[in-house]
C-alpha cells in the first residue's frame, strides 16, 4: 500500500509525499528508521484520521533532532496532544477496518491535505509574527 502523507520539518517547511508506510517511517525518523506513532483524530462516522509519526529517541538528541517550532502547535490546532516535537513529523490518514475495528494506516485524502496545508500557513505565520 502506498499514498499521500505530509512531513512537516524542523525548518518549517511543509512536504506533502507519496509513500505511506514505508517512506513516511523513513522521513520520520531518518537517522534511526524507528518511528513513534500517536493519534491526532481518531477515525470517525466512517471518515479518516490523522496519525502522527516522530523519532522515538529525538528528545534524547538535540543535534541530530532539532526543536520543529511548528509541528508542535499545528498538532495542537489540528487536535492532537499537546507535546513538543523535536525532528521531522510525518501525517497520514488512518481509518478503521470494518472487519476488525483495528486502526489502519492510509493515504491523506484531498480535504485532509488542505486542512494540513491552511493550518500550516496559520500556524507558520503566527509564529514568524511573534515577539
Amino acid at each position: 500500500m502506498t499514498g499521500i502523507y505530509a512531513v512537516i520539518r524542523p525548518d518549517a517547511s511543509l512536504q506533502f509525499r507519496d509513500g505511506v508506510p514505508d517512506q513516511m517511517c523513513k522521513d520520520a525518523d531518518p537517522h534511526h528508521k524507528a518511528p513513534a506513532a500517536f493519534t491526532i483524530q481518531r477515525p470517525a462516522g466512517g471518515g479518516n484520521g490523522l496519525h502522527g509519526h516522530v523519532a522515538d529517541t529525538s528528545a534524547l538528541d538535540g543535534d541530530a533532532y532539532p526543536p520543529n517550532h511548528v509541528a508542535s502547535p499545528l498538532v495542537a490546532a489540528l487536535g492532537g496532544p499537546d507535546q513538543y516535537i523535536f525532528g521531522n513529523l510525518t501525517i497520514c490518514g488512518s481509518r478503521t477496518t470494518p472487519d476488525t475495528g483495528e486502526i489502519t494506516l492510509c493515504s491523506l485524502t484531498e480535504t485532509q491535505q488542505r486542512l494540513i496545508h491552511d493550518v500550516h500557513t496559520t500556524v507558520s505565520k503566527e509564529i514568524e509574527s511573534a515577539p
